[in-house]
């Protein structure tokens, strides 16, 4: 039985199929370094250059708003930066943050502050005030109100208040239904605390609802359920679907609560806590109410420094080590 055999190929063609697969082997091998590099850039937290490395899906001509919750550990630390420039920094972490953030604020350019707020008085929330004002430029910070029982409560706190008169920085009260900002653009408008006293200083918290385009961020310090509660009764429809939250107490049990979650149903929640903390936060059951209720979850314990970006249309949220 006789069989076929196979003719050689020429010479001149085998050389054209070589070349051929030669560059295709190198063009696979530059995507992929090009979608490393992409990846890595992606991440990256060299602010205020951050801004050239948006990915496409966000508008390149639009002003972007963007909301920094830095990793100070078991505190509380957040740089909202406004469409038109403006910077309101909410909180300073504890007083080992405090030159991390300091460092953070001048090699960044941050230091033209529109407003400080601390948020109530506990030493992880405003410990770190003493090297940031060194470096910063402000003239106004917003406190709890008087009536709310957070005055002076601590003695982090009092030092805090002798420190800004000692610069002429002026100490407004925020209580639910003032604005810090509000513009044709966007909004800065307090949520809370009420004009009353409080047992738990958590919930003299004051909570901040940012909106822009179509977004809405709600920065909510320590607030726990009963501040929960009172804002869901005199906010609910404008609560609805929040984009990002920045969960209550840092991960405790006693914050975003399930009736809370459930009218806000963020898309994208942010908990700033310390890896290891001797609190066990977050605590499962808020993780399953979270998993439950929210889009994406991200911690800075386990994703260091977190971004999120707006364009007022699309956003993004980068992370950082």
């Amino acid at each position: 039985m006789s069989r076929a055999v196979p003719r050689k190929l020429p010479t001149w063609l085998v050389a054209v199929i070589m070349a051929v697969i030669i560059f295709f082997a190198f063009a696979l091998i530059a995507n992929a370094l090009a979608a490393k590099k992409g990846k890595a850039s992606q991440n990256s937290y060299d602010l205020p250059n951050e801004y050239a490395s948006e990915s496409r899906s966000l508008d390149e001509s639009a002003e972007k708003l963007s909301f920094h919750l830095l990793d100070v550990g078991q505190g509380d630390c957040g740089l909202l930066k406004l469409p038109d420039g403006k910077l309101i920094l909410v909180d300073f972490g504890d007083k080992d943050a405090g030159p991390k953030v300091g460092k953070w604020l001048a090699q960044s350019g941050f230091t033209n502050i529109f407003c400080l707020i601390a948020t109530h008085p506990h030493a992880n929330h405003i410990g770190g005030f003493k090297e940031i004002l060194k470096v910063i430029n402000t003239k106004t910070a917003y406190f709890p109100g008087e009536l709310t029982g957070a005055t002076a409560a601590t003695s982090t706190y009092r030092n805090f208040l002798k420190a800004l008169l000692k610069k002429d920085i002026v100490v407004e009260d925020a209580y639910a239904g003032d604005y810090i900002l509000s513009n044709a653009v966007y909004c800065v408008r307090v949520l809370a605390p009420q004009k009353h006293a409080y047992e738990n200083l958590n919930n003299t918290s004051v909570c901040l609802l940012v909106s822009y385009g179509d977004h809405l961020l709600l920065l909510t310090g320590d607030a726990e359920g009963e501040s929960e509660a009172e804002m869901i009764r005199d906010y609910r429809d404008d609560l609805r679907r929040v984009t990002l939250l920045k969960v209550g107490h840092h991960g405790s049990k006693t914050s975003s609560t399930e009736s809370f979650l459930r009218i806000v149903e963020p898309d994208v929640a942010f908990i700033s806590l310390g890896k290891d903390n001797p609190y066990h936060h977050p605590h499962p059951s808020l993780m399953k109410r979270l998993l439950k209720w929210c889009g994406a979850v991200y911690r800075t314990d386990e994703e260091g420094s977190l971004t999120f970006i707006t364009d007022g249309s699309e956003f993004e949220v980068k992370t950082a080590r």
